[in-house]
């Protein structure tokens, strides 16, 4: 149990790296534990309209887990990140997870991994969830994080249409069409 409680406070620092967009109430920008549980509550809320059925606790475990390489490696805004900077945030968790002596390494090494893999329902999901959450607050901002990265409505299609779609093709025409609304009203940066 040592080694559990001491994995256990070390994952308190999720709490200590700031994210690029800011929490619905646009009051401050949220942190990854708030991302985390924000995405779960999402994830089990909007189950049924995913493609396909989930084992939810899954997902749950999968949406908990595959943020924590960023414990070491910080929060890059999406549209920013490169395969570098992916490469190093999953060393970094699996590294992390081994804390924990090798079969709950083992367990979340292949949690993560299969998030990062996207071919079971489960990470297809648990991947369009954790996409759509900061295109959520983006929307309720009227743009704010992508202007001010200057994001066009192309590149947040080209980079979310797919993933999202994957996982909820509903989820995806849900966020499109009010995507299309920001659009039309001209939120949009033009850069």
């Amino acid at each position: 149990m040592d080694d559990a409680i001491a994995f256990i406070r070390e994952a308190d620092k999720l709490k200590n790296i700031v994210r690029k967009t800011r929490n619905f109430s646009n009051e401050r920008y949220e942190n990854d534990a708030e991302h985390s549980w924000h995405i779960c509550l999402m994830a089990i809320t909007l189950q049924p309209w995913a493609n396909e059925a989930v084992d939810i606790a899954r997902v749950l475990k999968m949406l908990i887990l595959h943020d924590l390489g960023e414990i070491f490696c910080g929060d890059t805004i999406v549209y920013a990140k490169n395969d570098d900077h992916k490469r190093r945030e999953l060393e970094a968790a699996h590294d992390f997870f081994a804390m924990l002596g090798p079969l709950r390494q083992e367990e979340y090494n292949t949690l993560v991994n299969e998030f990062e893999a996207r071919a079971t329902p489960e990470a297809r999901y648990a991947n369009a969830i954790d996409r759509a959450e900061p295109i959520l607050q983006n929307l309720h901002h009227k743009g704010e994080t992508w202007n001010k990265n200057h994001i066009s409505f192309d590149r947040v299609v080209a980079l979310n249409a797919a993933l999202v779609s994957e996982g909820s093709r509903a989820l995806w025409e849900y966020i499109l069409r009010s995507l299309e609304e920001m659009r039309a009203a001209h939120l949009f940066s033009q850069k």
